[in-house]
C-alpha cells in the first residue's frame, strides 16, 4: 500500500501547520499547570533547545533511557520514530533511517549510510565500536541527511551519543540489576573535584547473562554475552579563562558463544527447504521437537587443525577523545576535537545453522553447512576545527570547519563448507579473503545565517569532502573437496569455478571520489510557542571496494558513491501553557546510485550493487503531553512510501518499482508514566508503559522474504521514597514476548533466519551517594 506521494506529504504538513499557528494563538488562554521539560541539543555544533533546530531530531535523556533501560542501538530503535534496526551478525548492525541503511556494508573500504558520533566523534566502524549506552547525558537521533556540518557520511541521518561530563560538586551511583536468564547487570560512576580547575569522572557497566538460545549439537547456550565497559574523563576549566578541555578514554570488551541462525519453511507452499525438513526429523528422532530457540549449528574444522573452531564472539576496543575550546570573548569560539580508536574482533558462526554432521544422521542432497570466520583489526583516528559565531546582537551567524579521518582496517574472512550433492560439489572446500584498506577522507565546511527579523531567518551552507580509498585483497583457495566430495577439485565458491585448490589471487584497488554538497534552510518562529523549517539538503556517502570478490576484475571495479537530495517540511510547536508539544516533519527524497548489498544464493557471496536511484516520502509526528502533575504520555509516528526506479543489479534480477529493503512501511510508538502515592509515601511509585509497533517490511530487494508486523510492550514499575537517596524498581521488556526476526537469508525455498530478544524481566536498586 502506497501511504503518501510527495505532495500529499507535504499538503499534510501544510495543514498541521495552520492547525499549530492556531494552537498556539489559544495557548495565552491555557490553564497552567505542569510543564515539559527543555531539552538542549548540539547536533548542528552549537547549542540549541529541541524545539528550535531546524532539523528532525528526537532526543532522549540519560535519565530516560534509564527508564526504559535502553543498553544498545537495538533497544533504541523501539522508543525513537523512523529508527530501526537489523543485523546478521554482532559485527553486521544495521541502522536503518527513513529507508535507508547500511545493509551488509562491512568491507574495510566502506561506509556507514547512518553516522554514529559519540561526543562529536565519528565512529566508522558500528559493529565493532558500538559499546552499551551508559552514563550517557542524551541521544540525539537526527533524520535525514545532513552533508554540511554533520558531513562524513551522514546520508540518511545520524546518532549522536554524548556522555555525561564530570562535576565539580561530588557524587555518585551505585546500580545492580538481577533478571531472567541469569542476568546480573552493574553500573555505576563517580565524579568529583581532583583540583580547584580540575574535575573527574570514573563510570563503568558490566552485563552478563546466559543464552536467549540453544545449541543442541554441543549442548551450550547461545546468544549470552559477557561484556565490560569503562569510561574515564578530565575536565579542566581554569578559573577566569576563556579555554577549557575534556579528556576521555573508554574501553569496551565483550564475548558469547555466538547466534543462532533457524530454518524457517519460506513463502512458497510448493517448496520447502532442506534445513526446515531436517530440523522436523531431527525432532522427531529425539521425540522432542525443536523450539524456535533451539538449533544445531556445526563447527568449521579449517585446513591445517586438528580441532573443530567454535562458534562465537570477542570484540576488544579502545577510545581517546580530546576536547579543546577557547571562547574569543563575543566573537567565536574555536573548538578543536581529536578522536583515536582501535579495536579488534573474531567471530565464528553457521550461516545456514545445521548441517550434515548434525549428530542425528539426517542427511539430504541440500542439506550443505556454511560456517563463516571474520576476524577485524581497526584504527581510526579524527580531527575536525570548528569556529562558531558568538555575537547574540548580531543578525549574522555562521560557522566554518575542516574535517580530516583516516581509518586502517584489515579483515579476514573464512569460507567453509560441505555439501552431500555432487552436483553442488563447488559448496565444498574452504577459501579465504585476506583485505586490508585505508580510507583518508578530508573536508571543509561554512554554514551562514542572517536573521531578516526575530521571527524569520535563512541558513545555507556548503561541504566540500574528498575521499581517497585503497587496499590489498589476497584470495585463496585454501581446500576443495569434503567428505562428501573428497576428488573434487573445484574451489568453494565464490571463486569457483576459476581456481583450483592452492590457487587464488592478489590484487590492489583504489579510487578517490570528491563530492559538494548544500543546504539551505528558512526558519519562521511567529512566536514563541511555534517554529516552523523549510530545508533543502544534499548528502553523499563514499565509494568502496568488495569485501570478498569473486575475481581480480571485481576486486578492483568496487562501487560508487550515493547521493541525496531532500526537502523537508518541519512544524515544531508548544500549546496548552508548554503542557504539550507536537513536532511533525514531511519530506520527500532522491536517491542516485544507492547502495545495496544481498546476498547470492547461487554463489553464496555478498554482491554490492548501485540502484539507479530511489524516492522516499513521508510524514513524522512525535507528540508530548504532561496531563496532570503525575501523568505523562508520549508518541511518534512514521508513514514511508519507498520506491526503487529502474533497479537491476548485477545478477539480472530486476527490483523496478518495489519497495525499499529492510524498511517498515509504519512505525509509532505510545507511552505513559503516572506517579501515584505509596501508603504513606506519597508519589513515591511511578509506573511507566512503552508500546512501539513495527510495520511489514520487505528483507531484500526482491521483495520476496516478509517480515510481518509485529508489536513490542516494555514496563517499569519504580519505588523511590520521600527524601531517600535509593530506588527500587520492576523492569520488563517485550513483555507479550513478541516472535520478530532481525535477519532473513533465503536458501532453496528455506529462510534462514535470527530471532530478537525473547520477553526479559527482572529487579534494580539504585543508590545515590
Amino acid at each position: 500500500m502506497k501511504y503518501l506521494s510527495n505532495a500529499s506529504a507535504l499538503a499534510i504538513a501544510v495543514s498541521l501547520m495552520s492547525a499549530s499557528s492556531a494552537l498556539a494563538q489559544s495557548a495565552e488562554t491555557s490553564a497552567s499547570g505542569p510543564q515539559l521539560d527543555t531539552i538542549t541539543i548540539t547536533a548542528q555544533r552549537r547549542e540549541t533547545t529541541l524545539q528550535d533546530a531546524s532539523i528532525a531530531v528526537s532526543a532522549m535523556t540519560g535519565e530516560q533511557l534509564e527508564k526504559d533501560r535502553i543498553l544498545s542501538f537495538e533497544d533504541l530503535a523501539g522508543s525513537v520514530t523512523s529508527l530501526s534496526f537489523t543485523a546478521l551478525s554482532p559485527l553486521d548492525q544495521e541502522f536503518n533511517i527513513r529507508g535507508i541503511t547500511n545493509t551488509r556494508l562491512d568491507s574495510p573500504t566502506a561506509d556507514q549510510s547512518i553516522g554514529i558520533f559519540l561526543d562529536d566523534v565519528y565512529v566508522g566502524r558500528s559493529g565493532l565500536f558500538n559499546s552499551d549506552l551508559y552514563d550517557i547525558a542524551r541521544v540525539e537521533v537526527v533524520r535525514g541527511p545532513q552533508g554540511v556540518l554533520l558531513g562524513r557520511n551522514v546520508v540518511g541521518g545520524a546518532l549522536n551519543i554524548i556522555v555525561a561530563e564530570p562535576d565539580f560538586t561530588p557524587g555518585g551511583n551505585m546500580t545492580i540489576s538481577v533478571g531472567n536468564y541469569d542476568e546480573v547487570l552493574t553500573r555505576g560512576y563517580i565524579t568529583g573535584p581532583l583540583t580547584d580547575e580540575i574535575a573527574g569522572r570514573l563510570s563503568f557497566q558490566s552485563r552478563n547473562r546466559s543464552g536467549y538460545n540453544y545449541d543442541v549439537l554441543h549442548s551450550r547456550d547461545l546468544d549470552d554475552l559477557r561484556s565490560f565497559q569503562l569510561r574515564g574523563q578530565l575536565a579542566f576549566q581554569p578559573e577566569g579563562s576563556n579555554f577549557g578541555a575534556r579528556l576521555i578514554a573508554d574501553y569496551t570488551k565483550d564475548e558469547s558463544n555466538g547466534f543462532l541462525s533457524v530454518a524457517i519453511d519460506g513463502p512458497d507452499p510448493a517448496t520447502q527447504g532442506p534445513w526446515s525438513i531436517a530440523r522436523e526429523q531431527i525432532g522427531a528422532l529425539r521425540g522432542i521437537p525443536l523450539t524456535i530457540r533451539e538449533g544445531l549449528p556445526e563447527h568449521p574444522l579449517y585446513a591445517g587443525d586438528a580441532n573443530e573452531t567454535p562458534q562465537g564472539l570477542e570484540r576488544e576496543a579502545i577510545g581517546v577523545a580530546v576536547h579543546l575550546d577557547y571562547e574569543f570573548d563575543d566573537f567565536a569560539t574555536l573548538t578543536s576535537t581529536t578522536g583515536y580508536r582501535q579495536g579488534q574482533a573474531a567471530s565464528v558462526y553457521d550461516q545456514t545453522g545445521q548441517g550434515p554432521n548434525n549428530g542425528y544422521g539426517i542427511i539430504s542432497p541440500l542439506l550443505f553447512r556454511f560456517p563463516l570466520s571474520e576476524t577485524e583489526d581497526i584504527t581510526q583516528f579524527t580531527q575536525e576545527f570548528r569556529l562558531v559565531s558568538n555575537t547574540p546582537e548580531s543578525a549574522f551567524d555562521w560557522i566554518v570547519g575542516a574535517y580530516y579521518q583516516h581509518d586502517e582496517v584489515t579483515k579476514q574472512d573464512r569460507f567453509w563448507a560441505e555439501v552431500p550433492l555432487t552436483a553442488l560439489s563447488t559448496l565444498s572446500g574452504e577459501s579465504h579473503w585476506d583485505n586490508s584498506g585505508e580510507t583518508t577522507s578530508y573536508a571543509a565546511f561554512a554554514q551562514m545565517g542572517y536573521r531578516f527579523s526575530e521571527q524569520f531567518r535563512i541558513v545555507g551552507g556548503v561541504r566540500y569532502t574528498h575521499d581517497e580509498k585503497s587496499g590489498t585483497v589476497t584470495a585463496l583457495a585454501v581446500e576443495t573437496g569434503d567428505a562428501f566430495n573428497p576428488t573434487d577439485t573445484v574451489p568453494l565458491s565464490p571463486l569457483a569455478p576459476t581456481y583450483t585448490e592452492g590457487g587464488g589471487f592478489t590484487t590492489d584497488y583504489g579510487d578517490d571520489w570528491s563530492q559538494v554538497t548544500t543546504q539551505v534552510t528558512a526558519e519562521y518562529a511567529p512566536n514563541d510557542d511555534l517554529f516552523v523549517y523549510l530545508t533543502w539538503a544534499q548528502g553523499y556517502k563514499g565509494g568502496g571496494f568488495e569485501d570478498d570478490p569473486a575475481n581480480a576484475i571485481a576486486a578492483q571495479s568496487g562501487y560508487d558513491p550515493e547521493t541525496v537530495e531532500n526537502i523537508e517540511l518541519g512544524v515544531k510547536f508548544d500549546f496548552w501553557d508548554s503542557r504539550a508539544r507536537l513536532n511533525v516533519a514531511a519530506f520527500q527524497m532522491s536517491y542516485q546510485n544507492l547502495q545495496v548489498t544481498q546476498t547470492d544464493a547461487g554463489c553464496l557471496c555478498n554482491i554490492t550493487d548501485n540502484a539507479a536511484d530511489a524516492d522516499i516520502s513521508g510524514i513524522e509526528a512525535e507528540l508530548q503531553f504532561a496531563v496532570t502533575e503525575n501523568l505523562r504520555v508520549w508518541g511518534g509516528a512514521t508513514f514511508l512510501d519507498t520506491e526503487y526506479i529502474d533497479f537491476v543489479d548485477s545478477l539480472g534480477v530486476d527490483s523496478s518499482g518495489n519497495n525499499l529493503q529492510r524498511t517498515p512501511d509504519s512505525q509509532f510508538n505510545v507511552g505513559g508514566e503516572l506517579t501515584f502515592d505509596a501508603g504513606p509515601w506519597r508519589e513515591a511509585l511511578s509506573a511507566r508503559l512503552n508500546y512501539s509497533y513495527h510495520g511489514e517490511m520487505f528483507w531484500a530487494p526482491d521483495n520476496n522474504q516478509i517480515q510481518e508486523a509485529y508489536g513490542l510492550l516494555d514496563g517499569r514499575l519504580t519505588l523511590t521514597p520521600p527524601n531517600a537517596d535509593w530506588t527500587v524498581s520492576i523492569w520488563g521488556k517485550n513483555l507479550t514476548d513478541e516472535l520478530y526476526r532481525t535477519n532473513i537469508i533465503a536458501f532453496f525455498g528455506d529462510e534462514i533466519s535470527r530471532f530478537a530478544t525473547p520477553r526479559t524481566y527482572g529487579i534494580e536498586l539504585s543508590v545515590d551517594f
